[in-house]
């Protein structure tokens, strides 16, 4: 198996080689989901692909995120530049650009990224129709899951073994994106899942805590079961932290894989990772158990203690915890926001009070809590040059404009085509209050349960027409994959009813459907995504919830679906958060939330809606012309779907909602 190791900078890959490191994974100064990353510019990565390949080791480029209609040319001229400097690999979300990448850069080897959220034999299958060779499978599968990943055959398996976990399923999360418009599908993560929490019950009573912040993941027990599931890579995570946790985690890995009886001392050495406390997650099976520690603060790193006094740029703590000059702290607010860097200068300790002169005026209070995320290397002087001769490169695509050519608007929009609403529900007792002209069609987003009575009921199908889509949850582990197909088999027989998409493995789940559509999970922010959901058989899309209105106007088309209203789902997890389902949760920013649960997930929805009606007239503007309005989440309500429905007719924004991103802009 390939030991996969994190670079953020050239002297952790420097230090991942030098550790036994098979290969590197790295990513540029954008495209890339780490961007809060020191990454690597173009010219650096010209010297670190040969440096690498001297020494026998691939280079894989995290080119991981969601591309804007407006960034294309970049991303053309980026790809361009990678397939010349002769890159391993490149790590890609958006299906634009993996589109992009198969018909004009064929030597550029495309691997799925784990925030495609691929999570069974299914959606591996369709990546291979894609062309991708390998598959960052979820975080979230067991062993037994991942074996059935790579029993399909149809690519490699890349899982992550090391590192810290999102308690989102990856590509899923929308908190970072809703609270702020800094989109974690764009690289911008704000770690909202890290943040302190208020919890209010139904009683009244109230409590903090970290609930959605698990603990670091640590596959050594599992090296021996991964490699008879047939996993061709293991990924150690990590591109945000320094060269010391990369030469420390790549050593202990490859001492565990070269000789499976020293996975103890292996363990010993991870003590000293810096990371937060370990969990195996699902590998042994889905049980809620060690994952999440509601009670301690969330921040990677030792933990110091909570500072006492804060001057300019000097601080005080009692601990027993050593802190030298040279390393590197995290100081993290009480609030529960992001943490910030700092280096510290000199250290003097007195009777266990640590006196600290940090590198630069860190805005901080007693009562924030201090770690220690960084150790300056003592025993070997850590190497920073690339000894290599570069690889030239053109920087600019000659054929640009004609390669963008095929990815413009070249549609001629008939604006006087019928509007048509669909209404989207997860809840069967909504079905009889639809019954209002003005309803198009019906999005069935309901549980199994609720799914098997749908089926049974064929009063109730015959009486939709052909106007219900049927939508499967967006993870569907291997197990419960069977039922899903024979549902949507049973369902969608002679086109009586049409499937809605969110996740790649339901476009292979019953190739016979006549009418399919690709609902927001299936991220299509570009035209060139727009085309490659086309050739899965998906003409139909969604505009995504986080889009924005430049965007959306840049890449208008007619088969675009936008939402007009709905509680965001910021958070779509396997993991149980440390708080039951219907709470209600507040951030420190007073912003409230509802913990929900479905299909065997767990949902943090914004309790604040997404109201766009007022809005309708710009996108009939651009053509479109098919609205959703999403009820998941709600209580089935006549009263307040009358509301929804005078204001979707008379154009007004529904009372206490938000644009989301819409006016603010997508960063």
């Amino acid at each position: 198996m390939e030991l996969l190791a994190p670079a953020g900078t050239t002297e952790s890959l420097i230090a991942a080689i030098d550790a036994g490191a098979d290969a590197v994974y790295c990513g540029l100064v954008e495209f890339s989901a780490r961007m809060r990353a020191k990454n690597f510019t173009m010219k650096t990565l010209a010297y670190a692909v040969p440096y690498a390949h001297a020494r026998h080791v691939k280079i894989y480029v995290a080119f991981n995120t969601l591309v804007k209609q407006a960034e294309l040319e970049r991303a053309v001229h980026t790809l361009y530049q990678l397939e010349q400097i002769g890159v391993d690999g490149i790590i890609v979300q958006d299906l634009g650009v993996a589109h992009i990448a198969a018909t004009a850069f064929p030597r550029l080897r495309v691997h799925a990224s784990t925030q495609l959220s691929v999570h069974n034999s299914a959606g591996v299958k369709v990546c291979a129709d894609l062309g991708m060779r390998r598959v960052v499978v979820a975080r979230e599968m067991t062993i037994e899951e991942i074996g059935k990943a790579c029993a399909a055959g149809a690519c490699e398996i890349e899982v992550f073994v090391h590192g810290a976990l999102c308690y989102s399923l990856s590509g899923m999360c929308l908190a970072s994106s809703f609270f702020g418009g800094a989109s974690g599908n764009r690289g911008r993560c704000t770690q909202v899942c890290r943040r302190s929490f208020d919890a209010r019950q139904d009683d009244g009573e109230c409590e903090a805590g970290y609930f959605f912040s698990p603990n670091d993941f640590c596959a050594l027990d599992s090296l021996q079961q991964l490699r008879i599931a047939g996993v061709k890579s293991l990924k150690i995570e990590g591109r945000m932290k320094g060269p010391e946790y990369v030469a420390t985690v790549v050593s202990a890995y490859r001492m565990a894989l070269d000789d499976p009886s020293k996975i103890p001392t292996a363990k010993e050495m991870l003590r000293h990772d810096l990371g937060r406390r370990k969990t195996s997650l699902f590998l042994g099976g889905v049980v809620q158990t060690g994952i999440i520690d509601a009670k301690n603060p969330a921040g990677t790193g030792i933990y110091i203690g909570k500072i006492e006094t804060a001057g300019a740029a000097t601080i005080t703590v009692t601990t027993a915890e050593r802190v030298n000059a040279g390393d590197v702290l995290r100081i993290q607010p009480q609030s529960g926001g992001e943490g910030v860097m700092c280096g510290a200068v000199k250290c003097a300790k007195a009777e266990g009070v640590l006196t600290i002169t940090l590198d630069s005026e860190v805005p901080c209070v007693p009562g924030d809590s201090l770690y220690c995320v960084g150790r300056m290397a003592r025993d070997k002087k850590i190497e920073t040059k690339l000894t290599a001769s570069p690889v030239r490169y053109d920087e600019w695509y000659k054929d640009i404009h004609v390669l963008l050519r095929r990815y413009r608007p070249v549609e001629k929009f008939d604006k006087n085509r019928d509007r048509r609403l669909l209404v989207k529900i997860d809840t069967y007792d909504w079905l009889p209050l639809l019954s209002m002209p003005d309803v198009g069609g019906v999005v069935c987003a309901f549980d199994k349960n609720d799914m098997r009575r749908f089926a049974a009921d064929e009063a109730v199908r015959q009486g939709l027409g052909r106007a219900a889509y049927i939508e499967p949850p967006p993870m569907i582990p291997e197990a419960d994959l069977g039922e899903w197909r024979r549902l949507v088999q049973t369902l969608c027989k002679d086109g009586l009813c049409g499937l809605m998409c969110q996740n790649l493995s339901h476009s292979a789940m019953e190739p016979g459907v006549k009418r399919v559509r690709g609902d927001y999970l299936l991220w299509c922010m570009n035209r060139a995504a727009q085309l490659a959901y086309s050739g899965l058989g998906l003409p139909y899309f969604a505009y995504s919830l986080e889009d924005d209105a430049m965007n959306i106007r840049d890449c208008a088309s007619q088969k675009g679906m936008a939402y007009l209203f709905g509680h965001v789902p910021l958070f779509i997890s396997r993991m149980q958060p440390a708080i039951p389902l219907g709470t209600h949760v507040t951030d420190r920013a007073g912003r409230k939330t509802l913990v929900s649960g479905k299909n065997g997930l767990f949902y943090l929805v914004a309790e604040e809606t997404v109201s766009l009606f007022h809005k309708r007239d710009k996108y009939e503007e651009l053509g479109i012309s098919t609205f959703i309005i999403d009820l998941s989440f709600m209580e089935p309500d006549e009263k307040i779907l009358h509301e929804l429905m005078a204001c979707y007719t008379g154009m007004s924004k529904y009372p206490g909602s938000c644009l989301f991103n819409y006016k603010g802009g997508l960063k």
